[in-house]
């Protein structure tokens, strides 16, 4: 089933893309890189959803539809965020919505918690929320602190 999928989704994008190499009377805002994208990770999701033997599809196919709305999003609004805190902001919600809360996965919660924890901390704006400013301050300059610690942990702790 997993093959069929993947196979009718490389065809239609694959079509889509060669009606507009071709000047087919088609919209490019749905044959873009970006649109693409968010297709598979939606695609993947429901995979996900009829293949309970395949838990971690839902972690990857979110992160994969929140990288292409980000990508969609820069691309076609204007007042689009561009700082970089927000991809591990997409990767920790995909993991705290998917494995976290979803699947009731402590580990995957956790790291879910903390990346997201982190993107949002990293993101410049937060400093002007107040009683926010000094902690994201000093979290700015330690974040990489926070990945070693996480990485530790993952590494020598059994969950």
């Amino acid at each position: 089933m997993r093959g069929k999928m993947i196979g009718i989704l490389l065809v239609v994008s694959g079509a889509l893309l060669m009606l507009r190499k071709l000047n087919g009377a088609i919209p490019k805002s749905i044959t873009n890189w970006e649109f693409l994208l968010i297709v598979a990770g939606v695609t993947i999701l429901l995979i996900a959803r009829k293949k309970t033997g395949k838990p971690h599809l839902m972690i990857w196919g979110g992160i994969i539809t929140g990288l292409g709305i980000h990508s969609w999003g820069l691309s076609h609004v204007n007042e689009w965020p561009e700082h970089w805190s927000l991809v591990p902001a997409i990767i920790g919600s995909s993991f705290l919505l998917f494995g976290g809360i979803l699947r009731k996965n402590n580990k995957q919660g956790t790291i879910g918690s903390l990346l997201l924890l982190l993107g949002l901390f990293a993101w410049p704006g937060v400093t002007e929320i107040p009683g926010l400013g000094r902690a994201a301050d000093t979290l700015n300059t330690y974040w990489p602190a926070l990945l070693v610690i996480l990485g530790l942990t993952l590494i020598f702790k059994k969950w």
